[in-house]
């Protein structure tokens, strides 16, 4: 008992060990499958931030430079939206180009350099004049205008001039405002059930329950193999050792000449016959079990009639009935003893003998060998009379089983070995409890083998 619960003990704690590295491994990559998400949509943003950075200073640098020249040239309008065009010099791509090769700070520089330049020039073209700069919240609306449909939401505020080494990365390059850009701004991020790393996840999840289940199923049968096989170990040796001592003593008593007595004699001599069967059944089960178990060849069939049959097996069957203190009856009919069937009779004979072996063991009482046909398999039924089975039918038939009666003797393996030799004659041993078709009470087991031409 102690160490089948070691073993599952050691098992459980493996288990807990695998899942706790599982839950560990799991939560971290969620987390870090959220973390790329929000970082992907802050991304996007600060995308978004820079494009409209640049379309406000674009726009405002424009807007100024119209202004100026308007101021210059009041009576001419054409003059005054041809001169900045002149001055201003920067296109689209040239600042998209820039973006891409110089990066954010120095296309701010590169840009700051320019607006100077065409300040210069706008100054050295103009007459000095006393008259205050534009107001840059007057260019307010049509810059938000301008950026409404990547940054819906945001506000200008006015800014102070960049700190040497620290400038702010969304202040505005031509007028002293900087970006101001709303929560609401950040793009969702809601992850799907089914992305990759989650359905890894997932079939993760289930290999490891399906291998949990898996060991534990091959775990437990195992452990039950071997408990079965060192109960039969131990069944084993007590068999052995019975019969064994009842032949040292017996014959030892024989060839001293104790027993004189030739009644005595001859009962002593008819205990050693009974113990020779007795051991001879044990290890044939034995050795035709060990044969199972190593997938030998059978043995040749013959055909042979069913009357036949039952004439080669019945004196051994009636030898073990007469040592239990039973009888034996035949109950075959006409149509059944003539048929024929291919078959190994000493396989045969062997099932029936535990069966019958079996009735005297747990039931006592008289025991009914019937033979019936069907269209395509010959029964050959063995009853009784007795208590009947004390465990449910699949269980009685599974090898190193014995019976809640512990005093009576055996190895558990006479109803398995029975039904695999049975279906190894591509036949079958089946339980038939009691009903329409047993209506007489006890133990009815009935051997199905396949009608021959």
């Amino acid at each position: 008992m102690k160490r089948p619960l070691r073993t599952w003990l050691v098992f459980a704690a493996a288990l807990l060990v695998a899942l706790t590295v599982m839950v560990f491994f799991s939560a971290k990559m969620l987390q870090l499958e959220r973390s790329i998400a929000e970082a992907q949509a802050r991304a996007t943003l600060e995308e978004s931030v820079r494009l409209a950075l640049w379309r406000m200073d674009s726009l405002a640098a424009v807007l100024q430079t119209r202004n100026d020249a308007r101021a210059l040239y009041p009576g001419n309008s054409n003059l005054a939206l041809e001169a900045p065009a002149q001055q201003l010099r920067i296109t689209e791509q040239q600042k998209f180009q820039a973006a891409r090769n110089i990066g954010e700070r120095q296309q701010r520089e590169a840009l700051n350099e320019l607006i100077n330049e065409q300040s210069i020039a706008t100054q050295s073209a103009s007459p000095p004049d006393d008259r205050p700069p534009p107001d840059w919240r007057d260019l307010e609306p049509t810059l938000l205008q301008a950026i409404a449909d990547i940054l819906p939401g945001a506000s200008l505020e006015p800014a102070p001039i960049d700190k040497p080494g620290d400038p702010d990365p969304r202040r505005l390059a031509t007028i002293p405002a900087r970006l101001v850009v709303p929560d609401s701004a950040l793009p969702r991020f809601s992850l799907p059930w089914n992305t990759p790393l989650r359905t890894s996840l997932m079939l993760a999840w289930a290999c490891i329950v399906l291998a949990a289940g898996a060991i534990a199923l091959v775990l437990a049968s195992a452990l039950s193999l071997g408990a079965r096989r060192a109960a039969f170990a131990s069944a084993v040796t007590h068999e052995l050792r019975t019969p064994l001592t009842t032949f040292r003593m017996y014959s030892e008593m024989l060839a001293s000449g104790v027993i004189s007595d030739p009644a005595a004699r001859a009962q002593y001599l008819q205990t050693l016959v009974a113990e020779s069967d007795r051991l001879t059944h044990l290890i044939e089960n034995v050795m035709a079990y060990s044969r199972l178990e190593n997938r030998a060849a059978p043995r040749a069939l013959e055909t042979l009639a069913v009357d036949h049959l039952i004439e080669q097996a019945l004196p051994a069957l009636r030898r073990r009935a007469d040592q239990a203190g039973v009888t034996i009856s035949i109950d075959a009919d006409d149509r059944a003893r003539t048929l024929r069937l291919t078959t190994d009779p000493v396989a045969v004979q062997q099932i029936l003998l535990n069966l019958v072996d079996n009735a005297c063991k747990y039931a006592r009482t008289d025991i009914t060998l019937a033979a019936r046909a069907s269209a395509t398999f010959i029964d050959l039924i063995v009853s009784d009379r007795g208590p009947g089975l004390s465990q449910p039918a699949d269980r009685a038939f599974a090898a190193f089983n014995k019976s809640r009666t512990d005093a009576i003797p055996g190895i558990g393996l006479g109803l398995y070995l029975s039904r695999q030799l049975a279906r190894n004659l591509r036949g079958d041993l089946t339980h038939r409890p009691a009903g329409a078709s047993c209506p007489q009470s006890g133990a009815t087991f009935a051997l199905s083998l396949p009608r021959g031409v």
